[in-house]
């Protein structure tokens, strides 16, 4: 994730997601995002805790190569190591993706574009962030 920082320039961020995923139709499902970011750096040592749900809508269901979007609302807790704060933020989030389906339940996942809005109450301005994830997807289905 790349931020503009409170404290000094620009930041980047890593971190890891765990996303649950429910299908209600074809190409109509619903997420959860759980996701855990770290700041790079020696200084602050911010590290965030993003909660957020929201629909997403698959283009190709049951394909081998799986384009989707998606859309999500939820709450951001910022912490740091320069004192005791923690703060929670309203956060919208929004992306596209593709799911790459492997053998045995497994595969790929890769978003490479997700735009997240934090509002950041004690300044009342929004924090306009962009993001990159990839990782290993367990699929449930029979």
């Amino acid at each position: 994730m790349f931020q503009t920082s409170s404290y000094v320039g620009n930041r980047s961020l890593m971190g890891w997601s765990v996303v649950p995923t429910y299908n209600f139709t074809r190409h109509l499902g619903f997420q959860a995002d759980f996701t855990s970011l770290y700041m790079r750096g020696v200084v602050v040592g911010e590290k965030r805790l993003l909660i957020a749900a929201g629909p997403r809508y698959t283009f190709a269901p049951r394909s081998r190569f799986t384009p989707f979007a998606y859309a999500e609302a939820g709450e951001m807790r910022t912490t740091t190591k320069a004192n005791d704060v923690s703060d929670w933020n309203p956060v919208v989030r929004t992306g596209i993706g593709f799911d790459c389906k492997g053998i045995y339940g497994l595969g790929f996942q890769i978003i490479p574009a997700e735009y997240i809005g934090e509002k950041v109450e004690w300044r009342d301005t929004w924090n306009h962030s962009f993001a990159a994830r990839a990782g290993i997807v367990f699929n449930l289905y029979k």
